[in-house]
């Protein structure tokens, strides 16, 4: 022992060199046997002293002895046994020059920490939590984990019932002991105050979108006898707190929804209404006029910008429409046509569709309060499935391969989740309200996405979706498949998966980067105009120039078939001046589509 040097601690002190300490780690750790891992720490002690160190640390010994694990052929045990975390460069490189940021993101002391801590999250996501094959699937090409470096411990987005903080005050549940409790709000500038709070209070146990629905309709009585000038002061505040509430998180801005409507849906016209104090004040069909009100004065706070005159990126706007509504409240769409025009911030929720409506009806059809929820999403890489199979039907059977291994990931966060709820790690989230728990796992989605529908048709068929009926056919095959896939896990594991439409901008360029190197070929066949992404979802080819309503209404084809988290975007460029009216689009949308959602872009 007098060959060995001394080990300094992270605690700060220097003590004695122990070799049953690795030899008690390995037993822990790996679950080798005693005398596999009496084997592994001699080898370690010998490498020590040959190599005539001076001086050792935790980390260091703990190198080596993943060094010898992985020679002796222990690959299982080194992964176990390794330590996660970040070269000494990479961390002084963000402290130096900061890390590679979007103009919109936030740079400041909490994120650099913030970003360190994501890197071992992630490490350890993919070591620990994912098994060998579903982190090379990962690591590979062939899906993408969305918010990886969240997977062990929070669950992907929310869109809350504002009731829930209406009637009962802020935190609404009985897991806020770290903070103060307050009343339920007594007027509309409390309330908006108290929605908004929340969002950033919440968002800390949660990854991704966070959000509101139906926001006119249920703050709708809190604007009973208010003035034009005061409704509107609460809608400029709620927006305003909503969007700066990512300076006090000191992380990247959140994503946050708003979705109104300028009337009263008649699933909730019967309803008893939530008003000051979090007093019942009659039925929602009580505040029609206010909610038309509150819609306007919303519209108008986007519309406008913030003091600059610019588009708020946070909150998004969700607006409903159906063909009466609009009719009946035509100035007020008109206005949201200005909008579209001077900010391009509305997303358009068509309620025409029998499937909209009926998936509204099924998450209301409860008395309790609702919330709609995304635990986690993983992504498919269609052109990898297309370019690794023969045909078209070895193409579905991988897909199938593929969705399988996602459902394994998925499922494991979903116990991972239940954990964590269990043990209290996300308070807020495990808290209850009158007995029932504030977050219901059981109705959170589990949910599969996907990109390049458009590529890997191609591939197969020689033409893009838009190009030949036979194509398009296949296309919606692909989908149906994929759905049903879903359907059937969903009633054989009695959970929620759902497929949708892929959330995660970076998947589209990282799929697309990475078949470049592992599928070069075959990949320039199709990113043949040195395009550097994916078509997402089951979009057509952004770069090719379709008559408005027919690329509506093949698209409404596709959103009847996933109906989760569908939106299409169209170039204001793209009508052409042929369609000057804007109620007259939206009409012929909700007429004769299947369109679910849309938003206007530049």
């Amino acid at each position: 022992m007098d060959l060995m040097p001394k080990v300094f601690r992270t605690e700060g002190d220097m003590v004695e060199f122990d070799p049953s300490r690795i030899m008690d780690s390995l037993i822990k750790e790996t679950g080798l046997s005693e005398e596999k891992a009496k084997e592994i720490t001699e080898l370690a002690v010998r490498r020590i002293i040959s190599s005539g160190i001076k001086f050792l640390s935790g980390p260091h010994i703990r190198e080596i002895v993943c060094s010898i694990l992985s020679e002796q052929h222990y690959e299982q045990e080194r992964k176990l046994y390794t330590r996660i975390g970040m070269p000494l460069m990479d961390y002084e490189d963000i402290l130096e020059k900061g890390p590679k940021l979007k103009s919109e993101d936030v740079f400041n002391p909490e994120k650099i920490h913030h970003w360190a801590a994501n890197q071992i999250a992630k490490e350890y996501t993919l070591l620990r939590v994912l098994s060998d094959e579903e982190s090379q699937a990962h690591l590979y090409g062939d899906i993408h984990i969305h918010e990886l470096n969240y997977f062990d411990l929070r669950p992907l987005s929310q869109i809350w019932d504002p009731r829930i903080i209406l009637k009962n005050g802020l935190p609404p549940g009985n897991g806020g002991s770290y903070c103060c409790k307050s009343a339920p709000a007594d007027n509309l500038l409390r309330a908006v105050k108290q929605l908004a709070t929340w969002l950033g209070m919440i968002q800390g146990e949660f990854s991704g979108n966070q959000g509101y629905s139906f926001i006119t309709t249920f703050l709708a009585p809190y604007a009973k006898n208010l003035s034009d000038n005061e409704i509107k002061m609460g809608m400029n505040n709620l927006v305003y707190e909503i969007n700066q509430v990512s300076a006090l998180l000191g992380r990247d801005i959140p994503i946050t929804s708003l979705f109104c409507s300028p009337s009263i849906l008649d699933l909730f016209s019967d309803l008893p209404a939530i008003g000051n104090e979090g007093k019942v004040v009659g039925k929602y069909s009580d505040y029609n006029s206010e909610c038309l009100k509150l819609f306007n004065s919303l519209t108008e706070v986007f519309k406008y910008g913030d003091y600059n005159g610019k588009a708020f990126s946070s909150p998004k706007h969700l607006i409903y429409f159906k063909e009466k509504w609009l009719k009946d409240y035509e100035h007020a769409y008109l206005n949201v046509w200005e909008e579209i025009v001077e900010m391009k911030t509305p997303y358009l929720v068509n309620l025409c569709p029998e499937w909209v409506n009926s998936k509204i009806k099924s998450e209301y059809i409860t008395k309790d309060f609702v919330n709609a929820g995304i635990l986690q999403n993983v992504c498919l890489n269609l052109p990898r499935c297309a370019y690794s199979s023969k045909n078209e039907s070895d193409f579905i059977e991988l897909i199938e391969d593929s969705i399988n291994l996602c459902f394994g990931i998925l499922n494991k966060k979903y116990n991972i989740i239940q954990k964590r709820l269990t043990s209290k790690h996300l308070p807020l989230c495990s808290s209850t309200i009158e007995g029932k728990p504030l977050f219901n796992l059981k109705n959170q989605k589990l949910t599969i996405s996907f990109i390049g529908l458009n590529e890997a048709v191609k591939y197969l068929t020689n033409y893009e979706l838009h190009e030949d009926p036979k194509s398009f056919d296949f296309g919606k095959k692909i989908i149906i498949k994929m759905n049903n896939l879903c359907s059937d896990k969903s009633l054989q594991d009695n959970k929620n998966y759902c497929l949708v439409e892929n959330p995660s901008e970076n998947a589209k360029y990282r799929f697309a980067k990475l078949d470049l190197i592992h599928f070069t070929d075959k990949a320039k066949l199709i990113l043949e105009t040195e395009k550097s992404f994916y078509t997402n979802s089951n979009h057509f080819n952004s770069e090719v120039k379709l008559d408005f309503f027919e690329q509506i209404n093949k698209q409404g084809e596709f959103h009847e078939i996933v109906q989760n988290k569908v939106i299409e975007h169209i170039s204001l460029l793209a009508l052409n001046g042929n369609y000057n009216d804007f109620r007259e689009i939206l009409s012929k949308i909700s007429n004769n589509t299947n369109i679910g959602c849309l938003k206007f872009i530049s």
